[in-house]
């Protein structure tokens, strides 16, 4: 019985060392066309990155899209940075027309949309919005359940959380529990 559970444990390790390197490589293959991107930072499945900006991707960064690609685009004279230890899931879209932070050790859920604009990704049309494109700021440790949208200028405040299926628009305080269309406060922090 203990040889099997040795066996079983190397299996294991084995597993996870080929996820680990093939996570690492397709970081440096579909990350090329970023800016900057941090060591460790591991891709799960292949992203969808349209960089026509600077995009600034921290270290130990995990984007996964494993069941649908997340999208990362930046357009002309538009800023994305990423921090440090975030993970983004599948399906997720973060644009920069202007300038979007996600500060370190956030985590968005899958299916999420960050943007500022209200068209996101298409900066690049003929006829612009009309809509100028407001800055995005997302704290330290901020956490985004599944499916939430956050609206052009919207910040929220290091620590909050924001509810499944919520939309931001405007400032959620630090620490802050948010939920709703639009999001409200919950809970203060």
């Amino acid at each position: 019985m203990k040889r099997l559970g040795r066996v079983a444990q190397w299996v294991a390790t084995l597993k996870a060392g080929q996820v680990w390197l093939r996570s690492s490589l397709g970081a440096r293959l579909w990350l090329h066309a970023c800016d900057q991107v941090g060591p460790n930072t591991r891709t799960f499945w292949r992203p969808n990155i349209d960089n026509r900006g600077r995009m600034v991707i921290g270290a130990r960064v995990r984007l996964n899209s494993n069941w649908a690609p997340l999208e990362l685009a930046s357009g002309p004279g538009g800023v994305l940075e990423i921090g440090d230890n975030v993970f983004i899931n599948y399906g997720s879209m973060i644009s920069a027309q202007l300038h979007v932070r996600i500060g370190s050790n956030v985590m968005i859920g899958n299916y999420c949309i960050v943007a500022d604009t209200e068209t996101p990704g298409l900066g690049d049309l003929p006829h612009p919005s009309p809509v100028e494109p407001r800055a995005i700021d997302i704290g330290d440790g901020a956490w985004l359940a599944a499916r939430v949208t956050v609206l052009p200028g919207a910040r929220i405040g290091a620590g909050a959380v924001i509810a499944a299926g919520s939309v931001v628009a405007g400032d959620i305080p630090a620490g802050a529990v948010a939920g709703g269309i639009p999001a409200r406060i919950l809970r203060a922090g």
